[in-house]
């Protein structure tokens, strides 16, 4: 049985996906108030959400409590599913050992999921700026997996875009793509130059050191995990316009990231039942 928690569209959307396809399931909504521990003795696979898990074991819009008497009612089989390592839950797994699977530490959902994350990151430029995409200075900071599909669909609609770098390899595969490498540690001395910065790095990159060197009309943009990579506050002390953008594929196209969960968790349980779970 699975168990997963409704807390935005893409989760919602996620369900149908599991229901249709006729695998046993159990929801739970932003109403919710407790977990059933009968039906949590009987979960395999338990799914969170995205959005966080508090200090005190809140999971995001919803009034249920992630606790070690959750996890104990779970069976020792039962595999987690958690989009990344929340602190909370990696703490309480110490307490109460249980699989758990991160799912963006597979690169095959990081990728799909950057697909609209860049079309997020477009919709925010435009909805966020005076100006066109079209010959725009636009700095992505990291060159992992999401930052190079913003990249390429910011270059492919006219933009001059540098991305950030450390290994020469990654330095090698920007070049190829068309875009300019910089490396990070003499990022900024060139942070005057930008329109838009979009962050991908979930470490403080933008510090006032850092922001001290940014256009006051420049649109800067955080799509890493919380609390980001940018001094926010001290970016609205100086005048400039900065966003912590998470879930943005929730945002901007919830099913289709849905989806690309679903396929996931579909092969990862076919996969575990294969191997003699059932």
């Amino acid at each position: 049985m699975i168990l997963i928690i409704n807390n935005d569209k893409r989760m919602n959307y996620l369900s149908e996906y599991i229901r249709d396809s006729g695998l046993d399931l159990v929801q739970y909504y932003r109403d919710s108030v407790s977990f059933d521990f009968h039906i949590l003795k009987e979960t395999h696979y338990f799914i969170l959400p995205f959005g966080g898990i508090s200090e005190s074991g809140q999971i995001a819009n919803t009034h249920l409590r992630l606790t070690e008497e959750v996890l104990l009612s779970l069976p020792e089989d039962c595999v987690i599913f958690t989009p990344i390592r929340y602190p909370k839950l990696m703490a309480l797994l110490k307490s109460v050992p249980r699989k758990c699977e991160v799912i963006f530490d597979y690169d095959e959902v990081a990728i799909y999921n950057s697909i609209p994350t860049a079309e997020g990151v477009i919709y925010n430029i435009i909805k966020n700026t005076d100006i066109t995409i079209h010959q725009a200075e636009i700095l992505v900071i990291g060159s992992g997996r999401t930052s190079l599909t913003i990249a390429r669909d910011l270059k492919a609609l006219g933009a001059y875009v540098s991305v950030t770098f450390r290994k020469k390899k990654d330095e090698a595969r920007l070049f190829e793509m068309g875009l300019h490498p910089i490396h990070i540690d003499l990022m900024v001395e060139d942070l005057h130059h930008y329109d838009v910065i979009v962050n991908t790095v979930p470490a403080m990159v933008l510090d006032e050191k850092a922001l001290n060197h940014v256009r006051k009309d420049c649109y800067i943009m955080d799509v890493s995990s919380k609390p980001g990579g940018v001094d926010f506050d001290y970016a609205k002390q100086l005048g400039i316009q900065s966003e912590l953008a998470g879930s943005l594929p929730s945002i901007v196209a919830p099913k289709t990231a849905a989806y690309y969960l679903f396929r996931f968790v579909r092969d990862y349980i076919a996969l575990n039942e294969k191997k003699g779970r059932l």
